[in-house]
């Protein structure tokens, strides 16, 4: 810009498998397991998700919330720019969900196809959250959730203070 020739590219964090196990282990502590619980109550609060609704899981990773929408009994699709997560995701999850790899910024569904759409620990890991967040707005026909870990939050707080004394995912 102004001149400079200087062109910068970003690229939000895709995970490969070293950054996956690192997630997946977090997802397994009592923190990410507290996490879970919590945005799975406040999903069911918020939303009020019924039988048969289509749900979209933007950044669905290896598919822990698709599994608990599944058990809702709604349609479940995900996507995750990871191949990896997908690949994880298509194991758990084999032919109950349509998973697709993409990027949440330019999402390849019809607007209104899905009835919610959930962002969940999604937003932290992009370049563009602005425009992930109106392609959510575009596929969705009833709700959108979004789900942040924000550096305020009390678990965020304790991630920093334990990040000073070793290697976390949040750090990146």
């Amino acid at each position: 810009a102004g001149g400079t020739g200087v062109v910068v590219f970003l690229m939000g964090l895709i995970f490969d498998i070293q950054t996956a196990r690192l997630y997946e282990s977090w997802c397994r502590s009592p923190q990410g397991r507290a996490m879970e619980r919590s945005a799975e109550k406040l999903t069911l609060t918020l939303l009020n998700p019924q039988p048969g609704e289509r749900v979209l899981d933007i950044g669905c990773g290896a598919g822990n919330h698709l599994i608990f929408f599944s058990k809702l009994g709604l349609d479940i699709t995900g996507i995750d720019a990871s191949p990896y997560m997908i690949s994880t995701a298509r194991e758990r999850l084999g032919s109950r969900c349509a998973l697709n790899r993409g990027l949440a910024e330019d999402l390849p569904y019809d607007d209104n196809e899905f009835d919610l759409v959930v962002l969940i620990n999604t937003l932290e890991f992009l370049d563009d959250p602005l425009q992930a967040l109106r392609e959510a707005g575009r596929v969705a026909n009833r709700r959108v959730f979004i789900g942040v870990m924000n550096s305020l939050s009390w678990h965020c707080l304790r991630a920093k203070l334990q990040a000073l004394f070793r290697n976390s995912l949040f750090d990146h």
